[in-house]
């Protein structure tokens, strides 16, 4: 087997081809159309499958068969691509052309297999052999032409049908060009008359595919839903780019020396480094390109604005826990309040009683020590900091964040169960970052149980460790769900950002700590905090 560089392309394409059809048949959401194209998409898959012969040595015979079963074949792409613009557009009337283009196609299939008037032999070329047309091959030749000319009618009329519905509009609109660029296939019929124009069918066929792949990822077409993955549409570009520049190469240099006749390794080397100064430029705006109709924006553009997104989320996330703990502070603030508004009613009528007096400043100053102390602890907590790691009870911690939680869980009818193998744990932590860490779990937990449960807080003592485990009896985690858990940005919750589980896991990671999780639909879901004592 010898590779012609001639074919590289167009055997890119076939299996282009191939994979697109198969795609849109494993996702059938619309029987009808989407087996159409599947069956479109299979013609041109053999339609190409024609320039892997000239890199097989067999006879003229065999080579001169193999081609007439393969141009009956093609017979069927412009009638595949007419049925499937008309169904797609919903036009019914247009059923019985189907017979009557099968029909034709068939019969000019007979006689492509069995006569010599449609294929009468080869065309040889510099790149490779070509079917030569027969005398009655203008039957194919004008077929072929009234379908393309007509579907292009067809498409024209249907610009307006679908003004108010956008993504309709953008459907047809893609579906138009991808056809349009199909048609400028039919150049390829000139070798069969022996005008030696360079066959380039292969590049309107893979812009036809690689249109109608858009108009799926983008507008959703023929019903199919995927998530563009942005590594997926950079490893296909940067394998496309690969193909087409050293395909390129080869085939330049093939020509050159056929047509000028030299057999230089350095005007090789330096035609390769001449044709790399166009790709490399052009390999970048097509990048840009990409970026601009998948993204919208240019790859550095949409790290910012991701960047900022998540810092705009983070802070989202962190005022809704603020805000819950600033309902539970509420309650805290209302005790001390009591004690002076009850002093400060009685103090114009005992401003002689020094021992009211001496009672009322220290208990007021205490009072306030406390408010301004619970108000401290919120602005901090409001506030993100790097760990200002001390001493601290982590029962007590433990306590305090559960008693701010305190009315949810009663709402919720949510039994509390807390075991501490020791209630003088001293560790070495940032308690507010801790205390939102353990907040964010907690508020996982509620949200699992919305109609009862249990939530479960045991910690224990092991070689120099400290482990928490928080347990609920709420609806748990899907298994394929659970390696995401930690991910930003998930989040299976309707009113969720996915990120407080995120925020839980780095704050754990910059304690030089660890968190698991264990889950099981129905049943509930356990996390398990490792810190260093």
């Amino acid at each position: 087997m010898h590779i012609n560089p001639h074919t590289i392309l167009p055997i890119f394409t076939m299996f282009l081809s191939l994979l697109v059809g198969i795609f849109v048949i494993y996702n059938n959401n619309r029987p009808d159309i989407n087996r159409i194209f599947f069956i479109l998409c299979l013609t041109l898959t053999i339609w190409f499958s024609y320039y892997l012969l000239p890199n097989f040595k067999i006879s003229e015979h065999l080579f001169l068969t193999f081609t007439r079963i393969i141009y009956a074949v093609i017979t069927f792409v412009p009638i595949m691509t007419f049925t499937f613009v008309t169904k797609f557009l919903n036009m019914e009337r247009f059923k019985r052309w189907f017979i009557i283009n099968l029909i034709i196609g068939f019969m000019v299939v007979f006689l492509t297999i069995f006569t010599k008037l449609i294929i009468s032999g080869l065309v040889y070329y510099p790149w490779y052999p070509f079917p030569k047309a027969g005398p009655l091959h203008f039957i194919f030749l004008v077929h072929t032409l009234y379908l393309l000319t007509y579907m292009i009618i067809i498409l024209n009329k249907a610009k307006k049908i679908h003004e108010n519905d956008p993504k309709l509009l953008n459907q047809t609109k893609y579906v138009r060009i991808a056809c349009y660029t199909l048609c400028i296939g039919a150049i390829d019929l000139f070798p069969n008359y022996g005008i030696p124009l360079y066959p380039v069918a292969y590049i309107p066929g893979s812009a036809f595919l690689l249109i109608i792949s858009y108009a799926i990822l983008k507008y959703e077409f023929l019903d199919i839903k995927i998530v563009i993955r942005k590594s997926l549409i950079y490893s296909i570009f940067v394998s496309s780019i690969t193909i087409i520049f050293s395909t390129v190469i080869l085939v330049f240099e093939h020509l050159s020396q056929y047509y000028f006749g030299y057999k230089s390794l350095f005007i090789s080397i330096l035609a390769s480094f001449i044709l790399a100064l166009f790709i490399i430029p052009l390999r970048n705006k097509i990048q840009y390109v990409v970026d601009r109709l998948f993204f919208k924006n240019t790859q550095q553009e949409i790290m910012e604005q991701n960047e900022l997104l998540k810092r705009e989320v983070a802070k989202s996330d962190r005022m809704k826990s603020i805000a819950i703990l600033a309902s539970g502070m509420a309650h805290e603030i209302k005790n001390p309040l009591t004690p002076i508004k009850t002093f400060s009613e009685q103090l114009p009528s005992r401003l002689d009683d020094k021992e009211f007096l001496l009672k009322f400043s220290r208990i007021i100053n205490k009072e306030v020590d406390r408010i301004d102390s619970l108000v401290q602890e919120l602005l901090s907590f409001a506030k993100p900091s790097l760990p200002q790691l001390k001493q601290v009870n982590i029962y007590q911690l433990i306590g305090q964040t559960l008693d701010l939680l305190n009315n949810e869980i009663i709402r919720h009818k949510i039994n509390l169960n807390t075991s501490f193998e020791n209630k003088n744990i001293l560790i070495n932590i940032d308690p507010q970052q801790i205390k939102q860490a353990l907040l964010n779990i907690f508020l996982n937990a509620i949200d699992a149980m919305p109609n009862g449960g249990t939530l479960s807080v045991i910690a224990s003592e092991a070689k120099q460790s400290l482990t928490i485990e928080i347990s609920d009896t709420g609806c748990g985690i899907n298994p394929k769900d659970m390696r995401h858990i930690f991910d930003p940005f998930f989040s299976k919750k309707d009113h969720g950002t996915g990120l407080g589980l995120s925020i839980t896991h780095e704050i754990i990671k910059n304690h030089n700590g660890r968190i698991l999780a264990e889950s099981e639909l129905d049943k509930g879901t356990t996390f398990r905090i490792e810190l260093s004592l």
